[in-house]
């Protein structure tokens, strides 16, 4: 079985085929400069990218497309509390100024079209997979931030669980405008790319460590999960290589871990210093036997201290008490 190429016609980069006059020209020299001279337009690379397996798309476009469409639904919450119904008006690019303190603040109409513009979108295909819930109303002028977020979810949803149905199907190439299609100026209608390019989600994402695996370039950023059960997200700016925590068992998780360095704390001094560790006490001496009791012996006076008289013990003066 030949292996399909990407129905978006992608191609590999600095790949090209046997009849492509940039083959062997490398970018920058001499030769190159000259074909551009003599007005051969240049060529990224012509090889198609190989389709991911069961689906039109290539493994780059597959992995885009899901991630953004997973990403729809906070968008047009986003999009509706930049553009509070209770505390705004639409207006198409005019300030009317007026002293009424109760009149609502103006709201740029680019705002309310793309929110718009992507709940009709969203609500299109969740038909296409599942035809109950063509009934349900699109995004009303008054919705509030949760209730939109909820009807879109609802429909991101729905596409999602029949994405890789969808991904095999010609009909895939206006999903993926309508996800990944970037305009030129002031678009005509806003995809999620142009939306998320004016009004970015707060990501805070950060620069991997690893290099790509595509490109090897350290160019791959790193977005947090947005919500608990979400996947990290790893994609490379230079080649668009992009992948998630989730594949391949993780491995893609481990390979751009954060690296926290092993750091020693900064020693403590004067009051805050910790005291220092005393000296161990001596071990205990095992007690001397006690000493055994003797017997008490009579005093042996001399023969000077008994008088020759009486023959008792004189006093201390040496004079005996019989006179």
């Amino acid at each position: 079985m030949a292996e399909r190429a990407c129905i978006r016609g992608c191609t590999v980069r600095d790949v090209h085929f046997a009849t492509c006059p940039w083959l062997g020209v490398e970018e920058g020299s001499e030769r190159a400069a000259a074909m551009l001279a003599d007005g051969i337009r240049p060529c990224s690379g012509c090889a198609p990218r190989v389709a991911r397996d069961g689906v039109l798309l290539c493994e780059g476009c597959f992995r885009r497309i899901r991630r953004m469409l997973g990403e729809s639904a906070d968008l047009i919450a986003h999009l509706r509390s930049l553009a509070d119904p209770l505390k705004a008006a639409v207006y198409d690019r005019v300030m009317v100024s007026s002293s009424q303190p109760d009149l609502p603040a103006p709201v740029p109409a680019d705002l309310i079209d793309a929110s718009d513009d992507l709940m009709r979108m969203l609500q299109g295909w969740a038909v296409v997979v599942d035809p109950a819930l063509a009934g349900r109303a699109g995004l009303a002028a008054g919705t509030e931030t949760a209730a939109a977020f909820d009807d879109a979810d609802l429909y991101m949803q729905a596409i999602l669980a029949d994405f890789d149905h969808l991904a095999n199907r010609e009909e895939i190439t206006a999903l993926a405008d309508a996800v990944l299609h970037r305009h030129a100026g002031e678009p005509e209608w806003w995809s999620v790319v142009d939306a998320l390019g004016k009004w970015p989600l707060d990501d805070q994402p950060r620069w991997a460590k690893n290099p790509c695996p595509e490109c090897d370039c350290k160019t791959v950023r790193v977005r947090p999960p947005r919500r608990k059960g979400d996947a990290a997200v790893y994609r490379c700016t230079t080649c668009e290589w992009e992948s998630d925590d989730r594949e391949d068992d993780g491995f893609w998780a481990e390979a751009f871990a954060e690296l926290v360095p092993d750091t020693n704390p900064p020693a403590l001094v004067g009051r805050d210093a910790p005291a220092p560790a005393r000296p161990p006490l001596p071990v205990a001496v095992a007690p001397r036997t006690g000493l055994r009791a003797l017997p008490q012996i009579p005093p042996v006076l001399p023969p000077s201290a008994v008088c020759s008289e009486c023959f008792t013990a004189r006093a201390v003066n040496g004079a005996c008490a019989c006179g």
